[in-house]
């Protein structure tokens, strides 16, 4: 089930300074902005998938209301995906969370499987010349 978003209050002039950040804070972290011009709140920022509840039904074309959809269902399946790992994280508290850690070890990975391809690069070239060299070469027929 959804929570209740956070309601933020901010400035007209905040707004248009911050808008790509504060559009991605209502849409990802579920958050109403409320704009205020000169102290008096005139517009909310707020998701799609809560306007479109808001105002009950279609309000766009059918393009833009599938991609509301699959969007809607994307970021409902992050949020369920976020809830489950605190649930897993609740009864296994012993896991470390440590982002440098987990980045490192990735990186670990990532540079052994590029270590494995080059050696197979290298090594394949050596071969096929080592097989060429074993052959005879080609004689010409004489005139």
């Amino acid at each position: 089930m959804k929570n209740a978003p956070t309601v933020r209050v901010v400035s007209a002039t905040e707004a248009k300074n911050r808008f790509g950040e504060i559009i991605k804070h209502a849409y990802a972290a579920d958050e109403h902005l409320i704009v205020e011009k000169s102290g008096i709140p005139v517009v909310a920022i707020i998701p799609m998938a809560d306007y479109r509840q808001l105002v009950g039904a279609p309000v766009a074309m059918p393009e833009v209301e599938r991609k509301v959809d699959a969007e809607s269902k994307r970021l409902a399946a992050w949020r369920d995906l976020q809830e489950f790992l605190k649930q897993v994280h609740a009864t296994m508290p012993d896991v470390d969370e440590d982002e440098e850690e987990a980045e490192q070890f990735i990186q670990s990975v990532v540079d052994g499987v590029r270590a494995e391809r080059a050696k197979k690069m290298l090594a394949e070239p050596r071969a096929k010349y080592s097989a060429r060299a074993h052959r005879r070469p080609k004689t010409r027929a004489k005139k």
